[in-house]
């Protein structure tokens, strides 16, 4: 019996939570649109933003990755001292590839890349020096990497495309800070919004409310379905701008692909899927936490 009762118990503070939460969201209809609207719109927004930045890292990673140091020695370097730096790069952390490439192997290059256009047949000394090509795991090291090289007494110059490379990696670095502003601004403004929303629902019911902490319902029994409701509005938001999303990303990352063909860009390798979950499990945890703060300022402690 007792386990009866526990079970009818347990199942009417189940259907009383529901219910609760049912009544909050129908109460003020225009106003929970409002935000499932609002939280849509965001979730647009932060999508389309979201799958640039994505985009346009795997475009940098692809540009900026493809940076190599190229070390040109003095014609004076023995094998010995050839060795010596090989192996040295090799043992550098910062170093993913090395290789080394000859004054014959550079000049039969020039050759083929050149035929047809300069013949280099009248040549009969090789001017162009011996070399290491080097790449950097993170391109961020690859001016550290260069300045040191540079300054070995064996190599005669350093070239890595510095002011190119540098502009690449700055402008990485200032568009995720403003990616972070956005999405920032963003998340505060739904959440400005669902809080307001929570907040009229909660001073309609501030009367019923200081009845239920008269009558000895604590502090949470009567915060969580206000809570589930933030949730509930967040997760509708997100789904209806995911439905929006979806048809568009069908419709113009294709056209995208074929409109800019110059540009090393992979749509299909952005994780559309991971930035769906992302933008939901955003949707639902502004909604919780604006009804949170919204329903706690009118709770007097327990």
């Amino acid at each position: 019996m007792r386990s009866e009762a526990g079970i009818t118990l347990d199942w009417g503070r189940t259907q009383f939570f529901w219910a609760e939460v049912a009544q909050n969201f129908t109460r003020n209809a225009a106003m929970t649109l409002t935000s499932i609207g609002t939280v849509a719109i965001s979730v647009v927004v932060l999508g389309v933003f979201l799958f640039g930045r994505a985009s346009f890292n795997l475009l940098m990673a692809n540009v900026v990755n493809r940076v190599d140091v190229a070390v040109y020695l003095k014609d004076e370097t023995s094998p010995a001292e050839i060795d010596t730096m090989m192996r040295q790069l090799r043992a550098d952390p910062r170093v993913d590839n090395v290789r080394f490439v000859s004054k014959q192997e550079a000049l039969e290059t020039l050759r083929k890349r050149l035929a047809g256009q300069v013949n280099l047949g009248l040549i009969n000394v090789n001017p162009l020096p011996n070399s290491f090509i080097v790449h950097t795991a993170d391109p961020a090291d690859a001016p550290a990497v260069a300045t040191e090289l540079q300054a070995k007494p064996t190599v005669a110059f350093v070239n890595y495309g510095s002011k190119v490379t540098e502009r690449l990696l700055g402008l990485r670095r200032v568009l995720g800070l403003i990616g972070l502003g956005v999405i920032a601004l963003l998340f505060v403004a739904t959440a400005l919004i669902i809080y307001n929303t929570i907040r009229l629902t909660v001073f309609a019911r501030q009367r019923e409310i200081t009845i239920m902490q008269l009558v000895g319902a604590t502090n949470w029994t009567i915060r969580w379905p206000f809570v589930f409701e933030g949730l509930l509005t967040g997760l509708a938001g997100g789904l209806l701008g995911l439905l929006v999303l979806w048809p568009a990303y069908q419709t113009l990352a294709p056209k995208l692909a074929l409109d800019l063909p110059f540009l090393p860009l992979n749509l299909a390798a952005v994780p559309v899927g991971n930035l769906a979950l992302e933008l939901l499990l955003v949707g639902a945890f502004v909604g919780m936490l604006a009804s949170w703060l919204s329903v706690s300022r009118y709770l007097r402690p327990a």
